[in-house]
């Protein structure tokens, strides 16, 4: 991506994501904040408008999108709210490990069916102090036994990508659970402080029995796919809190534009004109890191550093912006009557998804201590 530019296809693409939030997810996100309801029926126009289930392969009758692509996707859906976005991105993270690594028969057996109906995909997140799935495996039954605390779109999804231990062996394998696998129990939700509407379950594993064709790649490689496919997860995630910061600067703006003080608008104190350009500088570095992470990554570069980078960045801008948004609208900016602070809660929620920002950065520094 020399020009810094995008194509005129992903234009469109980045278009019609901007089309179908405006029209079908922002007329609708405080209603899916107060009720934390699974939003079926937009995830269903968004599969119908082609904005789910995009990274399948073309041979399959998939879009097959890179990485920049979905980054420009899921950053115009969490703007709308990334609660519902939330839905999207979860299906395309739990896919990554099967597109990437799986054989023909697990894509067409997994896959396929998501192209047919309008389904998503789960997968237990990669935070390791939320689980204790344990692996056994006796004549040809792999049994997994335990329970995880944050398994994202459960109860909601056809199948889950999930991890599990062998502690005899120490390695870790990746296999792919239907939703209909017996001894698979998921206990009820509760409600996060933000992006409510994105749905993540304690989950029990109760003597699952699964077989080798629902390993993912081989046995014993679950550590080896999520290094390779952490990059990727990464970029997501990096993409989707840069929309809730985008989202929380337009209000500031608009808000900033019509609220007088001393016979003059606030935007035009310099005190929140430089509220505002900050914002406006960091999302923009936001952004064009996590594009820069993702397009190395479509052309096969290792972009570790580039996506740890991105996703570091981009979970401290959405708190820094939302917070500041809430500034600009001073005591408005803590009531509901307002976005803001339903923003604010999302890019908490972002600041500490998959690895918090913090232990991202631990990940970055060791990256570049090892690599010079």
């Amino acid at each position: 991506m020399p020009q810094l530019k995008l194509t005129d296809e992903r234009e469109q693409f980045r278009q019609v994501a901007r089309e179908f939030t405006e029209g079908e997810i922002k007329p609708k996100a405080a209603e899916f904040d107060v009720s934390g309801d699974f939003p079926g029926d937009i995830f269903k126009s968004a599969w119908e408008t082609g904005l789910a289930n995009f990274q399948i392969p073309e041979r399959m009758g998939g879009l097959e999108l890179g990485a920049l692509e979905t980054c420009l996707i899921l950053e115009e859906l969490a703007a709308g709210c990334s609660g519902i976005g939330g839905v999207v991105e979860a299906s395309a993270i739990a896919q990554l490990s099967v597109i990437m690594f799986g054989n023909r028969d697990l894509k067409e057996a997994y896959l396929k069916p998501l192209l047919d109906e309008p389904l998503v995909a789960g997968y237990t997140s990669f935070d390791p102090s939320a689980s204790d799935i344990t692996l056994r495996i006796r004549d040809e039954d792999y049994i997994l036994e335990g329970h995880h605390n944050l398994v994202i779109n459960g109860g909601e999804a056809s199948w889950y990508a999930v991890k599990a231990k062998d502690p005899i062996k120490g390695t870790k394998t990746i296999f792919v659970v239907p939703a209909d696998t017996k001894g698979l129990e998921f206990e009820q939700r509760s409600f996060a402080l933000g992006r409510r509407a994105r749905t993540a379950r304690r989950t029990k594993f109760n003597n699952v029995h699964l077989t080798a064709d629902h390993i993912v790649g081989n046995e014993g490689q679950g550590d080896l796919i999520t290094a390779k496919i952490w990059p990727h997860i990464c970029t997501f995630i990096a993409a989707g809190a840069t929309g809730v910061a985008r989202s929380a600067m337009q209000q500031a703006i608009a808000y900033s534009k019509e609220r007088k003080t001393f016979g003059r608008a606030i935007s035009q104190h310099q005190a929140i004109a430089f509220m505002l350009a900050d914002m406006a500088r960091e999302i923009e570095a936001s952004r064009l890191m996590a594009w820069q992470a993702a397009f190395l990554l479509d052309q096969g570069e290792n972009a570790q550093y580039q996506a740890l980078s991105a996703k570091a960045y981009a979970q401290d801008v959405a708190m820094r912006v939302t917070t500041d948004a809430v500034q600009v609208l001073g005591g408005y900016g803590y009531t509901k009557e307002y976005a803001v602070e339903k923003l604010m809660r999302d890019a908490k929620q972002y600041q500490i998804a998959e690895e918090s920002s913090l232990q991202t950065k631990v990940a970055l520094a060791r990256n570049l201590v090892l690599s010079t």
